[in-house]
């Protein structure tokens, strides 16, 4: 038996009472774990310890044939009501509860990556009125980690390079060019500049092919679609 502390990122069903959940471990990085009974009548109120970005306790059981490890007991770690009462939250912790699992990699241990997962919980739940561009600036802040951060060269260059990272005077195939360029570069340098909401639209659609360039595929995130999907 072992104490594992972790971020429910997605379940799936397993059976008609249990399922396999998706936790982003501090220790172990993304680990899959089947917990049995979780969907039981009496375990239901279990399952909102697994809503998207929830820190949960996970008391874990280790298969000795090599299939999944099982969970023997779940508890939530926080109080983060604030993070699920309100709906803009809500769906911001489904945004990047999609994000970390296309980036992360399966047992691969990342405590810095975890740690900023976690601070960014936090602040979610306590900050009152969500910084309209929360979730660029979460975006670029998670390219520090995974090695193609922006390069912060803010000359008057009219284009950002998506495949390099640099900002550039010559047009590139892939680039942020015009008024969304200017944007971007205003952001890099202050997280609560005002960006009006196509602008926004625009950065996110250009940040999601930055990452695919990359080798990360967040596009056509399905928790980006619905969200999109309820503005109109």
């Amino acid at each position: 038996m072992e104490s594992i502390k972790g971020i429910s990122l997605h379940y799936y069903k397993y059976s008609e009472s249990s399922v396999i959940a998706k936790i982003f471990t501090e220790n172990y990085g993304l680990q899959s774990y089947v917990i049995k009974g979780i969907r039981n009548k009496t375990s239901k109120n279990k399952l909102s310890y697994l809503h998207p970005l929830n820190i949960v306790s996970l008391e874990i059981s280790v298969n000795k044939n090599k299939g999944l490890p099982f969970v023997k007991e779940i508890r939530s770690e926080h109080n983060l009501s604030s993070t699920y009462s309100d709906m803009q939250k809500k769906f911001v912790c489904m945004f990047i509860s999609e994000v970390l699992m296309r980036v992360l990699m399966e047992k691969e241990t990342d405590k810095k990556l975890y740690n900023f997962a976690e601070k960014t919980i936090f602040y979610l739940n306590k900050t009152e009125e969500l910084n309209k561009n929360f979730v660029l600036v979460f975006l670029l802040k998670l390219t520090e980690f995974l090695g193609f951060h922006p390069n912060k060269d803010f000359s008057n260059k009219d284009y950002f390079d998506l495949e390099s990272g640099e900002f550039t005077s010559h047009p590139p195939y892939y680039n942020i060019r015009g008024e969304n360029k200017k944007y971007l570069s205003a952001l890099l340098q202050n997280e609560s500049v005002d960006i009006p909401y196509k602008n926004r639209k625009k950065l996110i659609v250009s940040l999601q092919k930055y990452f695919s360039l990359h080798h990360y595929n967040i596009e056509k995130l399905k928790s980006y679609e619905v969200i999109e999907s309820l503005r109109t």
